[in-house]
């Protein structure tokens, strides 16, 4: 190419660039080049002739070149919370989070989502959805906030707003005769939000979208048992309509699939019937889904987000990920909130990486380090909307990359670069 550009062109070179498409292309001493946002050429050393203009070379010697990496799913509101709960189930866990994250100001928001990136982006993430609570309901002021937290930092974020409707002791299955009086009246007299608010700010984020913006708004409503019939059927209006995705905890502990209904479609199906659920929508946990949660998530092209960290903390249990991906269920990875554990994807993919080996004995059914990593980018590309525009280096995708520094004595000697990856950086 000889043509001039109107932008300047970046160049990483030098360095070792492992491409992460279909070829698995690595490239030793190779060279990356970018313009305007984007991956303008990669390739082996001079395979690509600069058009005339201005050019800035980065000597990255001796560093890995990947793409960013996806973080499909943390709570940003949580990096104000780390270190608030060690032992204790989802269900009890979920009664201190409601309390400490309530009532939060804007600034207070924004703070937590440079908190979140920062942690994220040191950890060689690009890209995360946040499941973004603002209690008691979302607001306009607090979804700017987060989206402008994000957005000031230089990330790429998808905001999911998390919503639901229902008392909280009406989504566990608990003993009402065992409730003491003052809580059955306080569920009584539960003042529900409003539902038409909520999607009111709804409207007004998806519809003052930038096309191609960097950070951007979706559904988010909460786990279907925390949400009433008439939620569920206004979000499935929403969907039909705009199209814009859903982000949600499924199925995540053993008391949730207690509260499906006992006649009729499982949560997932139900779901799908709506018109809530497609290939845009993703789902988080899915520990304790069934063969027929698994048929419909697989059926409507979902994505799901193993949160294996945050799943052992808490004691949820191990998301069945290998019966998922013979399912042709495409399984992406996220973190969770920084309170149930660091917001580091490396240590989410290594511990979904050996759950595996313990809940599946064949070990030929194992995936490898280069195929967890792989999924990792490629499904969660797909869970934020952008399949093959992120997670891949090749010409034409974003140049969302990450350069490592493979130095010390954790990498000495350097193995397979793809186990080295999985199995030793943090």
């Amino acid at each position: 190419m000889t043509e001039s550009l109107t932008r300047p062109l970046t160049c990483l070179a030098g360095g070792t660039i492992y491409a992460f498409d279909e070829a698995f292309r690595v490239f030793e001493g190779g060279e990356l080049w970018m313009s305007d946002g984007r991956i303008v050429h990669v390739g082996p050393k001079d395979s690509y002739m600069a058009p005339a203009g201005r050019v800035e070379r980065i000597d990255v010697s001796g560093r890995m070149i990947v793409p960013g990496f996806i973080n499909a799913h943390t709570h940003s509101y949580s990096s104000l919370l780390k270190g608030t709960v060690e032992s204790e189930p989802l269900d009890l866990y979920m009664l201190q989070v409601i309390a400490a994250g309530a009532a939060m100001t804007p600034r207070e928001i924004y703070v937590a989502a440079q908190l979140d990136a920062l942690a994220m982006l040191h950890c060689g993430t690009t890209t995360a959805i946040d499941h973004y609570s603002e209690r008691p309901a979302l607001s306009g002021e607090g979804l700017d906030a987060v989206m402008s937290g994000f957005r000031d930092i230089g990330m790429r974020a998808t905001v999911a707003t998390m919503f639901a409707d229902r008392p909280y002791i009406d989504t566990v299955p608990v003993d009402r005769t065992a409730l003491p009086a003052d809580i059955l009246a306080a569920a009584e007299n539960y003042a529900a939000p409003d539902l038409d608010a909520y999607f009111t700010v709804m409207e007004n984020a998806v519809a003052g979208e930038v096309p191609d913006a960097r950070v951007r708004a979706i559904l988010g409503v909460d786990g279907p048992q925390r949400c009433s019939d008439r939620l569920l059927e206004m979000t499935g209006d929403f969907q039909r309509r705009h199209h814009c995705g859903l982000h949600t905890h499924m199925l995540e502990v053993k008391t949730q699939p207690v509260m499906r209904p006992e006649n009729g479609p499982g949560f997932v199906r139900r779901m799908v019937d709506l018109g809530i659920l497609d290939e845009r929508s993703s789902l988080v946990h899915f520990v304790w889904s069934r063969d027929d949660d698994i048929e419909a998530a697989a059926e409507a092209g979902i994505t799901v987000i193993h949160s294996p960290s945050s799943n052992a903390m808490l004691g949820a249990g191990i998301a069945p990920v290998l019966r998922l991906r013979a399912a042709g269920i495409s399984v992406a990875y996220g973190t969770d909130g920084s309170n149930c554990g660091p917001p580091n994807l490396f240590e989410s993919m290594r511990i979904g990486c050996y759950l595996m080996r313990l809940t599946d004995p064949d070990f030929e059914h194992w995936p490898d380090a280069r195929t967890i990593l792989a999924e990792a980018y490629g499904s969660g590309a797909r869970a934020v909307g952008r399949p093959g525009e992120i997670g891949v280096l090749r010409e034409g995708a974003r140049a969302d990359v990450t350069v490592m520094k493979p130095l010390g004595h954790v990498h000495a000697p350097m193995g397979d670069a793809y186990r080295h990856l999985l199995y030793y950086e943090n």
